[in-house]
C-alpha cells in the first residue's frame, strides 16, 4: 500500500471530532493537522479531544496547520457551516494552500443551484490550483440523491422517486436537536422559521442532485417545513420539511424529511416508480453522524483520483 493520505480537519464541533475518531482507524489516511477558531481548543494537543488522536496542536488557519504539517499537498476535510456563502472564503484558503476540499457543507453539495457565482469561482480557483473540491455526507450527499440515482439505474420509464427519512432528534447530538426545534415551544419554533437558518439544510440540494442524474430539469416547486406537535403538549417535537420538484412533463421528486421525536418508528426508505417498481428501505434508519464520518473518508479515498475543479458526489469515483 502507498503511503497514507494526509488530511487536516477544520472545525472540531461533533462532526468534525467524528470525522477524526473515524478517520485514525483508516489506513489510507493520516490526520497531520486540525484547525479550530475555539478559543477554549486553539493551541492545545488534538489528543486532549480524541482519544489515540496524534499530538498535534490545534490552529486557528489552515495555513499554520499546513505549515505544522510539513507534507506537500494532502486534503482538507472540512466542518465548519451549512452555508456556502459564509464559509466558501475557508475553501479558497484551502485551494490557495494546496489541498484538496472534503467538506460536510450542504449547500456545496449541488452549489451551481443556489450559489451560482461562488460555485463558478471555486471550480476556477480549484483547476488552477489542481485540486479537486466536493461537498458530502450522509444527507445530503448520499440517502436523498446518489443512493436514490444509483437505485435508479436499475429501472427504466421512471415516473417519480420518492424518499423519506424519519428520525428521533433525541438520539442525536444537541446541535441538530436545536436546528429542528425539539423541545421549544410552538411560538419560538414560528420565531425561529421567520428568521432563517433554521431547519434542515440541503433538500433543494439533494432534488436537484437526483434529478440531475436522472436527467430531468425541475420548473415547479413546492417547499413545506411546518412543527411537529403533539396533543396535549406544549412543546413541539421537531420539524417536518417537505419538498416536491416536476419537471414540465409530470416526472417528480419528492424528498419527505422528519425530526420528529414522537415518531413510534425510524426509517429511510426509497421508492422508484418505474418498471419495475423498486423500494429500498432501512428499518430503524441510517445514523447520520456515523455516515457522515464514512462518506467523508470514502471521498478522501478517492478524490486524488477525481477530475479537477467542483465536483458533485456523482462525480467521484467508487474505488
Amino acid at each position: 500500500m502507498s503511503a497514507p493520505l494526509p488530511v487536516i480537519v477544520q472545525g472540531l464541533g461533533p462532526i468534525g471530532l467524528r470525522v477524526i475518531e473515524a478517520a485514525l482507524g483508516d489506513p489510507f489516511l493520516e490526520v497531520v493537522g486540525a484547525v479550530e477558531v475555539n478559543p477554549e481548543m486553539v493551541g492545545h494537543s488534538l489528543s486532549e479531544f480524541v482519544e489515540g488522536a496524534p499530538e498535534i496542536a490545534i490552529r486557528q488557519s489552515v495555513a499554520a496547520a499546513r505549515v505544522d504539517s510539513r507534507s506537500d499537498g494532502g486534503i482538507l476535510i472540512h466542518c465548519t457551516g451549512s452555508y456556502l456563502d459564509k464559509v466558501s472564503g475557508q475553501i479558497e484558503e484551502a485551494l490557495r494552500q494546496d489541498l484538496h476540499v472534503v467538506s460536510t457543507c450542504e449547500e456545496l453539495s449541488f452549489a451551481h443551484a443556489r450559489h451560482p457565482e461562488i460555485a463558478a469561482g471555486l471550480d476556477v480557483l480549484a483547476r488552477r490550483a489542481e485540486r479537486t473540491v466536493v461537498g458530502t455526507g450522509v444527507n445530503p450527499g448520499f440517502l436523498m440523491d446518489a443512493l436514490p440515482a444509483s437505485l435508479s439505474s436499475i429501472s427504466h420509464s421512471i415516473k417519480s422517486v420518492s424518499v423519506r427519512r424519519v428520525q428521533d432528534p433525541s438520539r442525536r447530538r444537541v446541535p441538530f436537536q436545536e436546528k429542528v426545534g425539539m423541545g421549544i415551544s410552538k411560538a419560538q419554533w414560528d420565531e425561529k422559521n421567520a428568521g432563517g437558518g433554521f431547519g434542515h439544510v440541503g433538500l433543494e440540494e439533494s432534488a436537484r442532485l437526483l434529478a440531475y442524474a436522472l436527467g430531468w430539469k425541475l420548473t415547479d416547486w413546492r417547499h413545506d417545513m411546518v412543527p411537529c406537535e403533539v396533543d396535549g403538549q406544549e412543546l413541539v417535537a421537531g420539524t417536518l420539511e417537505t419538498l416536491e420538484g416536476s419537471t414540465f412533463d409530470g416526472h417528480t421528486v419528492r424528498l419527505h424529511f422528519e425530526a420528529n421525536a414522537s415518531v413510534d418508528e425510524e426509517y429511510d426508505e426509497i421508492v422508484v416508480d418505474g418498471t419495475p417498481p423498486l423500494t429500498l428501505r432501512f428499518e430503524g434508519g441510517v445514523f447520520g453522524d456515523d455516515a457522515t464520518a464514512a462518506a467523508v473518508l470514502r471521498a478522501c479515498r478517492v478524490i486524488p483520483h477525481t477530475r479537477r475543479g467542483l465536483m458533485t458526489v456523482l462525480d467521484l469515483p467508487l474505488r
